[in-house]
């Protein structure tokens, strides 16, 4: 019985610890004709910041998960360097590509 016990609350502290991840999708611009535009993200490093530690994905994580909390569903790149990058975030009732959801 004791044994069940700790299984349960290893999975529930799992469960409780993993990051969700967000749905939002990486498009070109032609892709997201026709769907609206919610806003323009920009992330940028600290300019006093060394930036040995830098991870390549750092910026994109951010912008991401901001334009899932804006309801987006796709983001199309403008730009992504060391020291900063910017997305604009569409939200898109249709798949890309023309085909409705369904």
């Amino acid at each position: 019985m004791k044994k069940n016990r700790l299984w349960v609350i290893g999975i529930l502290l799992i469960v409780a610890c993993m990051k969700t991840i967000p749905a939002v999708k990486v498009a070109e611009e032609p892709m997201v004709q026709g769907c609206a535009h919610i806003a323009t993200l920009v992330e940028n490093t600290d300019t006093g910041r060394v930036l040995d530690s830098y991870r390549p994905t750092e910026h994109q994580d951010k912008i991401i998960e901001r334009a899932a909390n804006l309801g987006a569903t796709h983001v199309v790149w403008l730009y992504d360097y060391r020291v900063g990058s910017a997305a604009d975030a569409y939200h898109c009732d249709h798949q890309p590509g023309g085909q409705a959801s369904r």
